[in-house]
């Protein structure tokens, strides 16, 4: 679909400004105050933020040192304690580094992971019973549980103690758990609350954690630090030299949760993505984590183990299990350090993934197929379609279509036997509130949650039509046509000349990049393209070479291959819209291709 070409406004003084005093090229300058920087203080915080300075200590965050405290003393009871998570990349690192912590420290220890297919998301009262009956006393969650209210009235009853890790919205009523752990949660007389279920006037009283957007694994990681703490020193003394390096080691578990849940990388995530990144390659990373990088094309000297690559290369493979209904899997192959044990388990995670693409290649052809078929593609304001499709799979492939065509899209995946109910997954553009839009149609839905970008939902089988018609009516009074037209936010327009490779190094060190820290977007224009042709074992992505002005650098768009032929009558210069990188393959600079258009 044709995409608006939007430049981002910025105070050209204030660039100036910072430029001179941060002593930064104005190019840089420039990119750091369209992010938000106002001071030379603040670019130099940016660009050189580390662990030590950024990353703080657990006692600040709500409730984490409670919870530590009752972790600590169900080591010394040597009560049976087991951490459950979710069954994404999140969830699963976050198992990892409490189920890892408290090992080490000598607890009576496992996890549970609920099925995706089978259970579901979160807390569950069926699984909280079974833990009992097998002896369980303590139950930590991680990336679940706020929300379960019924749940921790299961495990009262059942004499089992729970502790909630989590970071998703906290409702106006929390869980009566032992304690909670979260960082939206804020102190109002000498108690943890949710923001919600206080007046105006009593959240100006209210004492709130500096950064409310952690994911669950970096909560995760915050409690087995405050255990650290309790165990050796006291709250907010350092922990002993042997715990400090197992914690370091686990920096790298929390950057990939953070990069797997989207997280805005801003302040305490960009920190512990910056600085934990590295310990995924580092020599003293697990043997299931080595194994998971060399399934995932990583070679030592060469690959750049940056955000991108964790994004499409470790993410996929790791919510491959999780999607498919084997999560554990996933969690065995970031405990292990069996050599033997993880390559097996690598190879099978990587098989799951395999079988997930060739999934996700077909229901993403047979939904195109229904759209083409059964809608109005240019007018319709929103696509709601059903199939025979795995519903591990559905919602990268909504997620896709929502990339392809810019509007809100639901897959609801029917069982091949034909039961009832339907469950599906929904995903919407930019600035559309999905969860709203179901709560205007929540009459012919069984049930659904989510929130304004993404949701599931369960219905009747024989309701999915007539829920069809309401959804599409309720999106097309709330969005216009012009909302359904995607923006590419855009930099500036700049020569290719100017793309040096100091430059281009320099521009790299605002990474790591991800929600709301996008990677630069630039444009050039009348650019010529020569030899554009399709690459890749399908021949699904795009490739050729751009010329400016005795300037050229190889570009490629992924499963662009339709850009080949639309390119090839063309011998008139075009605008094109990119990235800046440097290649892995040949440590080249590269452009990867957004988009283009006849040059204006």
């Amino acid at each position: 679909m044709p995409k608006r070409w939007i430049i981002r406004r910025y105070d050209h003084e204030l660039a100036q400004s910072i430029s001179r005093s941060a002593q930064i090229s104005e190019l840089m300058a420039v990119l750091l105050v369209e992010r938000g920087i106002r001071t030379s203080h603040a670019a130099n915080a940016f660009l050189n933020a580390n662990l030590r300075e950024h990353l703080r200590e657990p006692f600040l965050l709500p409730g984490c040192c409670e919870v530590a405290e009752h972790l600590l003393e169900a080591i010394r009871r040597q009560q049976k304690i087991v951490v459950y998570g979710d069954y994404d990349v999140d969830g699963m690192t976050g198992i990892v580094i409490l189920r890892q912590t408290l090992s080490d420290l000598g607890a009576n220890v496992d996890y549970y992971v609920p099925s995706r297919l089978d259970e579901g998301y979160g807390l569950h009262s069926e699984a909280i019973v079974k833990l009992a009956q097998s002896g369980v006393e303590v139950i930590i969650t991680v990336d679940c549980g706020i929300s379960s209210i019924e749940e921790a009235k299961t495990a009262a009853e059942h004499g089992v103690k729970l502790l909630i890790t989590d970071h998703h919205m906290p409702g106006a009523e929390l869980p009566n758990a032992t304690a909670i752990a979260h960082p939206q949660l804020v102190r109002l007389a000498e108690q943890y609350v949710s923001v919600q279920s206080l007046t105006p006037e009593e959240v100006k009283l209210a004492t709130k954690y500096p950064f409310p957007s952690l994911c669950g694994s970096a909560v995760a990681l915050k409690v087995a630090w405050a255990l650290g703490q309790l165990v050796f020193n006291g709250p907010g003394k350092p922990v002993s030299p042997q715990f400090r390096v197992r914690l370091t080691e686990m920096l790298g578990l929390a950057a990939l949760g953070t990069v797997a849940d989207c997280v805005p990388l801003q302040d305490e995530n960009r920190v512990l993505v910056r600085g934990g990144l590295p310990y995924l390659c580092s020599p003293k990373t697990s043997a299931g984590l080595k194994q998971l990088l060399a399934v995932s094309k990583y070679v030592e000297g060469k690959t750049r183990v940056d955000s991108e690559y964790v994004a499409f290369q470790l993410v996929p493979r790791l919510n491959a299990a999780g999607r498919l209904g084997q999560a554990g899997l996933a969690v065995e192959l970031l405990l292990s350090n069996d050599l033997a044990q993880a390559t097996k388990l690598a190879e099978e995670i990587n098989e799951l993934n395999e079988s997930r693409k060739i999934l996700e290649r077909r229901i993403t052809k047979e939904a195109e197929q229904q759209i083409h078929e059964q809608f109005d593609v240019e007018n319709d304001p929103a696509f709601v379609l059903s199939g025979d499709w795995h519903r591990g799979v559905i919602g990268i492939v909504a997620g896709r279509l929502v990339d392809q065509f810019h509007r809100p899209v639901i897959l609801f995946g029917k069982d091949k036997m034909g039961n009832i109910p339907v469950v599906g997954s929904a995903r919407s553009v930019s600035g559309f509130n999905l969860y709203a839009a179901l709560q205007s149609c929540r009459q012919f839905l069984i049930r659904f949650g989510g929130h304004e970008a993404a949701a599931g939902l369960m219905i009747d089988a024989m309701a999915i039509d007539l829920f069809r018609t309401a959804f599409c009516e309720v999106v097309a009074q709330r969005i216009t046509a012009e909302e359904r037209i995607a923006e590419l936010l855009i930099d500036g327009f700049f020569p290719l000349g100017a793309f040096t490779r100091p430059t281009v190094e320099q521009i790299l060190t605002l990474a790591p990049f991800g929600n709301s820290n996008p990677p630069p977007i630039f444009a050039a224009n009348k650019v010529l393209v020569k030899n554009p042709r399709t690459m890749g074992k399908e021949n699904n992505h795009f490739a050729a070479e751009f010329h400016q002005h005795g300037v050229a650098f190889r570009g490629v768009a992924f499963n662009r291959c339709n850009w080949c032929e639309e390119m090839q009558p063309y011998n008139e210069p075009i605008d094109i819209v990119f990235k800046v990188r440097i290649s892995d393959f040949n440590n080249r600079i590269e452009l990867d291709i957004l988009d283009w258009r006849r040059a204006t």
